[in-house]
């Protein structure tokens, strides 16, 4: 069963996001299953190309990173995907933390909000990234977004952990809209789309679930804004566990 601290991380994006969004660290516990995305960004994207056999076995090369776009992860945090060059990127095994929240456009009681959610994915030697712009844009001030990170633990069925994580979801309140397989190079993966409304801030995002021997990686793409399920589906093509 997907372990609660995978869900704790997919409102991650959330609570660092929005200063408004979470009231604390224990907002990121008890709200965190859920990354969301709107009902009508789905409808002018069919998303990922659909996959009904499982294919297990040692992490893939890294994928081809698009025009346009930049590789951000590597072995020491167990995969790798690929993100616009403009996004302002975090490897929380070797990046000054401080420095790097500063540079995705967050400042103030948002800031400090952010560095203590990020803790968890420190501990786990994971990915942050976020577009800064996006937050000047938004009525929330909030960066679309994107976690990533790993946990060792047996390998289950991608059928497995699509219906254990929509449950988690579910209890917490989350809408989702989407759930299914799909190819990523030469691995099934399980993908959920989702919205999740908080203090007034309806979060929409897209979560991967990547199965492999020994660990599972899941990747976490969020936003406030319509119209990023082409690109969160484009971001989730590059995704390699190395």
């Amino acid at each position: 069963m997907p372990k609660r601290h995978h869900v704790t991380m997919i409102l991650l994006g959330l609570c660092l996001g929005a200063g408004t969004a979470c009231g604390g660290s224990q907002a990121v516990t008890d709200a965190a299953s859920a990354a969301p995305v709107r009902g009508s960004d789905l409808e002018r994207s069919p998303g990922p190309r659909q996959s009904a056999t499982p294919t297990a076995g040692s992490p893939g090369s890294a994928a081809p990173v698009p025009e346009g776009f930049k590789q951000i992860g590597g072995p020491a945090n167990g995969v790798t995907v690929a993100v616009p060059k403009e996004w302002v990127a975090l490897d929380l095994t070797k990046d000054d933390l401080d420095k790097g929240l500063k540079s995705s456009g967050l400042s103030g009681p948002t800031l400090e909000q952010a560095k203590r959610s990020l803790q968890t994915l420190v501990d786990n030697n994971g990915i942050w990234a976020s577009d800064a712009d996006s937050a000047k844009t938004s009525r929330n001030g909030f960066p679309t977004n994107l976690n990533a990170f790993c946990q060792a633990g047996r390998q289950i069925s991608t059928e497995q952990l699509l219906r254990e994580t929509r449950s988690q979801l579910e209890q917490l309140n989350a809408k989702v809209i989407e759930t299914g397989k799909v190819r990523i190079g030469s691995r099934e993966v399980a993908r959920l789309v989702y919205s999740f409304e908080t203090n007034g801030v309806n979060v929409r995002g897209t979560q991967y679930y990547v199965p492999v021997e020994d660990r599972t990686c899941i990747v976490t793409l969020s936003t406030d804004t319509g119209g990023k399920q082409e690109l969160f589906d484009r971001i989730g093509e590059t995704i390699r566990p190395v």
